[in-house]
């Protein structure tokens, strides 16, 4: 999953007259933090800014920290302590456990926002984004032929690069097999950090009635590609879905027609009609591949209880595959927004190759 690139992207296309942005990354963590390595935000000299590096706490602490690096131009690192003393914790408002080291750098339009371009351009692509940043903060610099304090280098899933040469080589290796699936890593031999930046999630909803409006809205408010089908033309109306969501005309059995299917992550079949539901899985369920050879379709779901997922997986021949029927998890849903709610709530899990449990649980069985 995307680490909220796409806000970041957005901010930075409002803002790409200015002349200049400072980007913070968490380059690591120690204990219990709000977020992770790999996380970003973009900050504009005005100190608007997007994303998140903390709750909320540290955010307004941090914007200090931007006029500085806006006023010096030059990298630095800050570390926020949670285990300090009273005084800084409860001063800012924390309260909390855990170490967050991150990395302020300033991008100026002339030599910093090509790189947030190429980082665009890739993702609108649909092609997944290897960065490469150099942490050290010695005295070699670019001047000695060594890459300096933020640097950074990029490789994306066709194999173009971008950035300095020994950071794409470094994210080159990174990618030399298969794309991986973790969302950051920091190399044992040497000051780099590796943030994986996959395009956001592109999900699917056959059938366009009623409660489909609060699922394709629940999938915006994610970040999520939403793309809603329908026969009916009166349903599958732009109108009546979140900005953003691309509807479709096709009947059920056209859907390849008229979609590349193989650019889909998740699906959720609910035309609420048996015929029209088993055309739909026909074309979806080949493309879950099986544990030897998985497809790109990582998630499939039909609405309705399990004994009409088993007939609908025998009208289409896919009695096999594994596919998530009733969709969701069980959290109690019966009105159309709570299930929406549950339903991106699994897919969000799967997605991210998690079981959904609760997190209290989680804790509790590790004491």
């Amino acid at each position: 999953m995307h680490l909220g690139t796409i806000a970041l992207l957005k901010f930075f296309e409002q803002h790409r007259e200015d002349d200049s942005l400072v980007l913070v990354t968490i380059i690591g963590t120690e204990g219990s933090t709000y977020r992770k390595p790999g996380a970003m935000m973009l900050i504009s000299q005005d100190r608007q800014y997007v994303g998140m590096i903390s709750g909320g706490c540290l955010e307004g602490d941090l914007l200090h920290h931007a006029d500085d690096v806006f006023a010096t131009g030059q990298a630095r690192k800050i570390t926020y302590d949670m285990h300090a003393g009273d005084e800084l914790v409860w001063s800012l408002g924390i309260g909390c456990d855990g170490i967050i080291h991150l990395l302020l750098q300033k991008l100026d339009r002339i030599d910093g926002f090509p790189m947030l371009d190429w980082i665009t351009s890739s993702l609108a692509a649909r092609q997944a984004v290897m960065l490469a940043m150099k942490l050290a903060d010695d005295d070699s610099g670019p001047d000695l032929g060594e890459p300096g304090l933020g640097e950074i280098g990029l490789i994306n899933s066709v194999n173009k690069a971008f950035g300095e040469e020994r950071l794409v080589s470094a994210a080159s290796e990174a990618v030399s097999s298969d794309w991986p699936v973790w969302r950051s890593q920091q190399r044992a031999d040497s000051a780099v950090l590796l943030i994986n930046m996959p395009p956001q999630p592109r999900v699917l909803l056959c059938g366009a009635g009623p409660d489909a409006v609060p699922v394709a809205a629940q999938f915006a408010k994610l970040g999520w590609d939403c793309i809603v089908v329908d026969h009916r033309s009166g349903y599958a109306m732009p109108e009546r879905f979140s900005p953003g969501c691309e509807t479709l005309v096709s009947r059920p059995e056209k859907l390849h027609l008229v979609l590349d299917l193989q650019q889909i992550d998740a699906a959720v079949i609910m035309a609420h009609h048996l015929e029209n539901d088993a055309a739909y899985l026909r074309q979806l369920a080949p493309l879950l591949g099986d544990e030897q050879s998985p497809g790109n379709l990582a998630y499939l779901g039909v609405l309705g209880p399990a004994a009409r997922r088993n007939k609908l997986c025998e009208m289409a021949g896919c009695s096999n595959a594994l596919v998530h029927g009733p969709v969701g998890l069980d959290i109690g849903a019966e009105l159309p927004e709570a299930i929406a709610l549950s339903i991106a709530a699994e897919i969000h899990a799967v997605l991210n190759q998690r079981n959904g449990f609760s997190l209290t649980h989680k804790v509790t069985a590790t004491l």
